[in-house]
């Protein structure tokens, strides 16, 4: 997830969808729209409620892109830009009117990174070092942003509460420790166009950081005082721990396994998407019928969501712009991994499986399985997964 146009793409579909069809559907006493146009005349009503005025994106999705090539797809928006190889079609349409998602969060999340600076002071002042590490160079910010998003979506409509907001910091302060831990296990010497915490304080520190971050955020969860977000961001961690471990630990024949891959991206990055727009949704404060339903809803689309973008952040690490993403191609072939693009292809090359199990740890396997793979229709049905992801 290193792409901020990724980033960007999502998040403006985020506040569409999300203040347009979630929002509906939650206050479905009141709006029944029949169809597809219906709702986006709904969403466009309420959307001018918070003076935002969307506009539509589109894109052609090409016959080889499918993910099964039979099945009938509609149109939906891209979900990122690359730098793919000469030849491969192209196909991303940013209209310059859209609004910008991260504009519109601007005063939330300039506030954040000095709210969880807070969260996380301790009178050990190393220890408040390590954990503050990536507080003063922040990501992309996209989990808290789709919070606030959905907090905007949820009745009353345009408006955060405290609580809305406070879950904004505690899923980027886990998603902070789950990067701090995760480097330790890649054993990365860059985070962020940083040096790693890792590199600079050593593994011990920093999974000690991590777990600070954590514990501080489990403290900060348990006061918003409501027993079912609480459980809902607690599963988020186990599931996170569990992601690592599939990753860390995979046996052979789990490596050629496309639904042990998923579920592993489900755990890894959805996960926390999915259950934070939920809690988004349950912290409203609104007694407002549907209210369940609506919470349901927005599981569901942060988890499609969530493997959109993991599965679009695959893409990239095949077909990336480098000066964008601040690595060279194949970062995670070099890390042993095996992602989407690479079971795609494994379907028209079979000369993949031998790397692939020794998880590409001879010399000049990552260089190889890369040429391959971008030879492939991997990386177009990746992407067309994706897709089919961010539309549901």
């Amino acid at each position: 997830m290193k792409s901020t146009s990724v980033a960007r793409s999502l998040a403006q579909r985020a506040l569409v969808r999300s203040l347009g069809s979630a929002n509906c559907r939650s206050r479905s006493a009141h709006f029944k729209p029949h169809n597809e146009n219906s709702r986006a005349e709904i969403a466009y009503s309420l959307l001018s409620k918070t003076d935002v005025l969307p506009t539509r994106n589109t894109f052609t999705v090409h016959p080889k892109w499918a993910h099964n090539s039979s099945a009938e797809r509609k149109p939906a928006e891209s979900v990122g830009e690359d730098a793919s190889p000469k030849g491969s079609e192209k196909a991303v349409y940013v209209d310059p009117n859209v609004i910008d998602p991260f504009k519109l969060m601007e005063p939330h999340l300039r506030a954040l990174t000095q709210n969880m600076k807070l969260m996380a002071e301790s009178d050990n002042p190393l220890l408040q070092k390590v954990s503050q590490y990536f507080f003063d160079v922040p990501g992309k910010l996209f989990r808290p942003a789709l919070i606030f998003l959905m907090a905007q979506a949820s009745p009353p409509l345009g408006a955060s509460n405290e609580r809305q907001r406070r879950l904004a910091e505690i899923a980027e302060m886990i998603h902070t420790a789950s990067l701090m831990h995760d480097d330790v296990m890649d054993h990365a010497d860059k985070r962020r166009g940083v040096v790693a915490l890792n590199s600079v304080h050593g593994n011990r520190l920093a999974i000690l950081a991590g777990d600070f971050l954590l514990s501080r955020a489990s403290i900060n969860l348990a006061r918003l005082q409501h027993i079912e977000v609480v459980e809902l961001m607690s599963t988020v961690i186990a599931q996170l721990v569990e992601g690592e471990v599939m990753q860390a630990s995979i046996d052979p024949a789990d490596a050629f396994n496309f639904d042990f891959y998923m579920r592993k991206t489900y755990l890894k990055t959805a996960s926390l998407l999915a259950h934070s727009c939920k809690s988004a949704v349950l912290l409203s404060g609104s007694e407002e019928f549907g209210l369940r339903s609506a919470a349901d809803r927005a599981f569901e689309y942060g988890k499609h969501l969530g493997m959109a973008f993991q599965l679009q952040d695959d893409v990239l690490d095949f077909v990336g712009n480098p000066k964008t993403m601040g690595k060279p191609a194949g970062g995670d072939l070099r890390e042993g991994l095996t992602t989407a693009p690479t079971l795609f292809a494994l379907e028209e090359r079979p000369e993949l499986r031998d790397m692939i199990q020794r998880r590409f740890s001879q010399e000049g396997d990552a260089e190889r399985a890369l040429e391959i793979v971008r030879g492939s229709s991997g990386v177009d049905r990746c992407r067309a997964l994706a897709r089919e992801h961010a539309t549901r």
